[in-house]
């Protein structure tokens, strides 16, 4: 049953665009620094690590939760995401999508459309909204958990020039997953399409189990903060987003008599989302330093991962100041330090705090220039 979610194009859809990112990532750090920063392809293994692990938490808290949903939400809804990869690629409408969907289901049940839509075979009755808003809550925890496990664990600047017109390091983040969440269907909607799909009954009620493709994710790029670090408030504020969802799903059983409670929690819900977004992006444009060019030194904007500069602690931020007791200054002047000792090399930087730190460490004898530091080039 499980399988269903292979047969779906918002998978296969996701998994193209995936893959186009990680290639254009890939081209423009060639062409940036002359060599890839992580050539290895992490978009896809966060791809297909969150399908695995965050799919099977969101299918048990829906499953405990018992959301189910129509068959129409879900078509309007999967036409959404695939309208969003296609269309619009740069930008992951994660909450947007639900909220629409939505929105549409609710239009085209209050006006009686259906009665134009050939729906012969298709179960097409009504299912609560606070269902909807119960998903979109499921939704808020895991993109907590998305963002706190994968976002920001991989350096991939990209330079820009700030108002001063000084050279400076963005990271933008493009990542996003496609996560197989299991709901309910009343009613035997698949078994009249697919006559092999099991249908349960509990009571005088009967339900069929659906994978839904849910599409997660977030674009943002980050000029003054660490990234792993802004990412990990941005999952700590959803996370506290998802407690007050749970507030208005309590809130909306409690106040069932006012019409439309459900869909006018999920507009806050998604108001609320939207400010924090927004809240977290100015947090960081207000921060004072950049990752930008110096000339009182060599700015450090990357990392290799397993390279002597990692093992010896050299940090994303950090100004080097001399190297082998040499100072430095441009990226000629790096490189022709590390020559005077090629089996050997001690760094003088400086970090984002404005403390010295002095590193050492033995490097490959054939290969002295590969530290692992990536720096701004002055081209």
């Amino acid at each position: 049953m499980t399988l269903l979610i292979f047969i779906q194009p918002v998978l296969w859809l996701g998994i193209l665009r995936n893959y186009i990112i990680y290639r254009k990532r890939i081209k423009r750090e060639r062409n940036d620094f002359n060599t890839s920063i992580s050539p290895n392809d992490f978009e896809m293994k966060h791809f297909w690590l969150s399908f695995i692990v965050l799919g099977i938490v969101g299918s048990i808290i829906s499953m405990v939760l018992g959301i189910y949903l129509s068959l129409p939400w879900i078509i309007i809804y999967e036409a959404l995401l695939l309208i969003n990869l296609i269309i619009i690629p740069g930008q992951f409408f994660t909450v947007l999508n639900l909220l629409i969907a939505t929105a549409l289901t609710f239009v085209t049940y209050k006006f009686d459309l259906f009665t134009y839509i050939n729906t012969e075979g298709i179960n097409t009755s009504s299912t609560s909204l606070s269902n909807a808003l119960l998903l979109l809550v499921t939704v808020f925890f895991v993109s907590a958990l998305y963002m706190k496990m994968f976002l920001g664990n991989y350096q991939s600047p990209k330079i820009f020039k700030n108002q001063r017109g000084n050279k400076v390091a963005g990271y933008l983040n493009k990542e996003f997953a496609v996560l197989p969440i299991a709901v309910l269907i009343p009613g035997d909607q698949i078994h009249a399409l697919i006559s092999w799909w099991p249908v349960f009954s509990m009571g005088q009620h009967q339900f069929t189990i659906f994978i839904l493709p849910v599409l997660i994710g977030i674009r943002f790029t980050i000029f003054k903060s660490m990234p792993k670090e802004f990412f990990k408030k941005l999952s700590n504020r959803l996370l506290w987003l998802t407690c007050l969802g749970i507030i208005l799903v309590v809130a909306t059983y409690l106040l069932n008599g006012v019409d439309n409670i459900e869909l006018i929690s999920m507009t806050v819900m998604a108001v609320l989302y939207l400010l924090v977004l927004i809240r977290t992006k100015r947090k960081d444009n207000k921060k004072s330093k950049w990752f930008s060019d110096a000339v009182n030194g060599l700015r450090v904007i990357a990392v290799r991962r397993d390279t002597p500069a990692e093992k010896m602690g050299v940090e994303m931020g950090d100004l080097i100041i001399e190297v082998n007791n040499i100072k430095v200054s441009t990226e000629d002047d790096f490189y022709k330090a590390t020559l005077t000792s090629p089996t050997f090399c001690r760094l003088k930087v400086l970090n984002r705090q404005d403390r010295i730190k002095i590193m050492e460490s033995a490097i490959y004898s054939d290969s002295p220039n590969e530290l692992g530091v990536v720096v701004i080039k002055e081209k």
